[in-house]
């Protein structure tokens, strides 16, 4: 796993585009001039030569490179902390196989970020589908254009809005960002869903969201993918949710067709202990999401799960201490409600899908293959009434 933190940029070096927004492409000064016998190897030289700029290198570039030099060059870019997200990029496209095993996941962390922010979602986005998407955003920054902008990353699968800003703990922050962001409201989820293009998104998790209510979530059930929406202190959806009741088996609630679950309202420890799984980072939620059930009830993956994933975090959100995380959701336990697809409503809404594409197809289907209709024809009774009624009278 490769983690680059926040990496503060000089102004001039914005210029090279977003893509070095907080990372620097260069080499540091004078890295590895000699070693314990002298001067260095004219491949080490070559290999300097070319990554002394990342900024200017392309995967096609490495299209005849063969595997053992494209790794000893990763390798020469981790001993100097320069394995940058725009490599980790170009060795993902050409070595789809090899590249791999070798870095399954790389995460980016900004605290402040750059505007505008619409260019974070164009480094994630991939349309031929290299690498799985996960962000992680802050609304305190987004303007309406930011929120409509995520409908654009079509390998996004798992998703995390948050509220409140980056708190840096460094004293020294060049950033002066304007806070004044603008909250996901339902016009936004809809937004996304007309887009028709986040097809692969798989958990969707909102916290202190507070004009979100759920008439999003009948939006969010065309999404065929999506498994998991997560509502952590959302004031109009906690209150919809209290007004409910808590349900006579204690298991769930219908809701614009999902079912909803309060962790308070979860008495057996491994049924909690299961559904804490969705608050952990979210990169740990979105794996457990794909993970088969013993039931075989989980919806598989619409995307290959052996493709690398790129994450983003704007701001960074602090996961790693797992007791505190277990220690705040006991305590905020009756705002966390869970939504999540009923299997046997999913697998017949699968079903009437399927035969709905089934009528479309043969609707579509082109005049040459069609039967022409049969014509009436009338059957052959034997005698000739009209005869017998003419010898009658």
């Amino acid at each position: 796993m490769s983690i680059i933190l926040e990496d503060h940029q000089p102004p001039s070096l914005t210029r090279l585009g977003p893509t070095w927004y907080h990372e620097i492409p260069f080499l540091p000064h004078g890295w590895e001039t000699t070693n314990d016998h002298g001067s260095g190897s004219l491949k080490h030289a070559a290999l300097k030569s070319l990554v002394r700029d990342q900024s200017a290198l392309k995967h096609e570039l490495f299209e005849h490179v063969p595997w053992s030099l494209a790794k000893y060059i990763w390798d020469a870019l981790g001993r100097c902390n320069k394995q940058t997200m725009h490599m980790w990029k170009i060795m993902t496209i050409a070595y789809p196989k090899q590249f791999p095993e070798l870095s399954r996941h790389y995460c980016l962390s900004a605290g402040s970020p750059k505007k505008p922010l619409g260019d974070y979602m164009n480094i994630l986005n991939n349309d031929d589908f290299c690498w799985r998407a996960i962000l992680t955003i802050a609304t305190a920054y987004c303007s309406a254009a930011d929120l409509t902008a995520i409908a654009k990353i079509r390998n996004l699968v798992a998703l995390d809005v948050y509220n409140q800003p980056y708190t840096s703990k460094s004293t020294l922050d060049p950033m002066s960002v304007d806070h004044d962001g603008l909250p996901l409201q339902d016009g936004f989820v809809r937004g996304w869903i007309e887009s028709n293009e986040l097809q692969h998104l798989r958990v969707l998790r909102l916290y202190n969201q507070h004009e979100v209510t759920t008439s999003a979530l009948r939006s969010l059930r065309e999404l065929p993918e999506l498994q998991l929406v997560l509502a952590y202190e959302c004031e109009k959806i906690t209150k919809h949710i209290r007004k409910s009741g808590r349900p006579a088996n204690g298991v769930g609630i219908n809701v614009e067709g999902w079912s909803a679950c309060r962790l308070d309202w979860l008495w057996d420890s491994e049924k909690k202990a299961k559904s804490l799984n969705h608050i952990m980072p979210l990169l740990h939620a979105y794996e457990s999401s794909i993970q088969p059930a013993k039931n075989g009830e989980t919806k598989a993956s619409s995307l290959s799960t052996n493709l690398p994933i790129l994450e983003f975090k704007l701001p960074t959100i602090d996961h790693s201490k797992k007791e505190m995380l277990a220690i705040r959701s006991n305590y905020s336990s009756m705002s966390i409600v869970m939504f999540t697809r009923d299997p046997v409503r999913q697998r017949m809404e699968g079903e009437r899908k399927q035969k709905r594409e089934r009528e479309r197809k043969s609707s579509d289907a082109p005049e040459g293959s069609r039967r022409p209709p049969k014509r009436a024809v009338m059957k052959d009774r034997g005698i000739d009434i009209s005869k017998t009624l003419n010898e009658f009278f």
